[in-house]
């Protein structure tokens, strides 16, 4: 499952010094651009955590008027990869990042084990490396936006529906999530540390092709929303 894979993964880690929180007002602290990566390969700071050999297949670092960004072309398979960083939510509150979905998994529906797949999804671990809780952000197939549910596998993951559907396929969206407040709607405590975040972009549950594209993806102190933008949103696919 998933899931445990995920979970055994960031078990696993040794983890490097949290960032200084002072340094996360005005443009953030970056945690991944994709620009220092090679075109057409796997992410050099990110692990697989399964089949990595596959998983260099699924996740490639790609370029669109001179942006680098990360590819994920899913067929049949459903690997996570992660990226190791460990802070206090309530000190970065807010993680910023682009993605946008290509395919989408027919039938998607992250609320049961059959159906659990997504175009685009992206991880956060908090608190204990042995039985963390996570809060996974993503862009399904069916769930309407705003839709909280827990992870049909693990009763400590929880999932929150950012985007839906067919009608934005193609189109780059930024997205700006509150850590620290979701985690305490969620599981009504304050979280532990952040272990780090995981991508995610599957289609073995349902058999099929899934296929998003990620980038940018920076922490903040204070909402980046009432700062000036400093990202440029790029678009959409060309025919």
């Amino acid at each position: 499952m998933k899931i445990w894979a995920l979970l055994a993964f960031f078990c696993g880690l040794v983890f490097l010094p949290a960032a200084d929180p002072s340094a996360a007002f005005g443009q953030g602290v970056p945690l991944e651009t994709f620009e220092a990566d090679e075109l057409l390969t796997f992410p050099q700071r990110w692990s697989a955590l399964r089949d990595a050999q596959v998983a260099q297949n699924i996740y490639r670092v790609a370029e669109e008027d001179g942006n680098r960004f990360l590819r994920a072309y899913s067929e049949k398979q459903g690997i996570q990869i992660g990226f190791e960083h460990k802070f206090q939510p309530k000190a970065f509150s807010f993680l910023r990042w682009r993605w946008r979905a290509v395919q989408l998994p027919p039938g998607g529906d992250e609320r049961a084990e059959k159906t659990n797949d997504s175009a685009a999804g992206v991880y956060i671990l908090y608190g204990s490396r042995i039985m963390p809780r996570v809060v996974k952000y993503v862009w399904s197939t069916t769930l309407p936006v705003g839709t909280r549910a827990t992870n049909p596998s693990y009763w400590r993951a929880k999932t929150i529906v950012l985007r839906t559907g067919h009608a934005d396929l193609g189109v780059w969206y930024q997205e700006t999530v509150n850590l620290y407040q979701d985690y305490q709607e969620l599981f009504d405590s304050e979280p532990g540390e952040v272990l780090g975040i995981a991508l995610i972009t599957s289609s073995d549950s349902t058999g099929s092709v899934a296929a998003a594209d990620y980038d940018d993806f920076f922490l903040f102190a204070q909402d980046p929303s009432t700062a000036k933008d400093t990202f440029r949103l790029m678009g959409s696919l060309s025919p």
